[in-house]
């Protein structure tokens, strides 16, 4: 988990003990993210258009829906990778 999901979690009004330790690394902190994100990702997929409708739409429609397939992938990715600190 990264510091943008701990910026958010202390947005939300998570707080550290007093000793300073958030509870971060909590295995049911950091399943309830994963839970969350899987919700989201979940839900967003459900947008995909299958191919079966896309091929039986008229030609100038084809392109159009695969564009819109493209930008859904893109969204599910940066769900999937978010909170994650990926090295390029």
């Amino acid at each position: 988990m990264n510091e943008r999901i701990r910026e958010l979690a202390k947005q939300a009004g998570y707080m550290e003990d007093g000793f300073g330790f958030g509870h971060w690394d909590m295995p049911e902190f950091q399943k309830f993210v994963e839970l969350f994100k899987q919700a989201i990702y979940d839900r967003v997929k459900e947008e995909l258009i299958s191919e079966e409708i896309i091929l039986e739409e008229p030609t100038e429609w084809q392109q159009y829906l695969q564009g819109c397939n493209a930008g859904t992938v893109d969204a599910l990715i940066h769900i999937k990778n978010f909170g994650v600190d990926i090295e390029l």
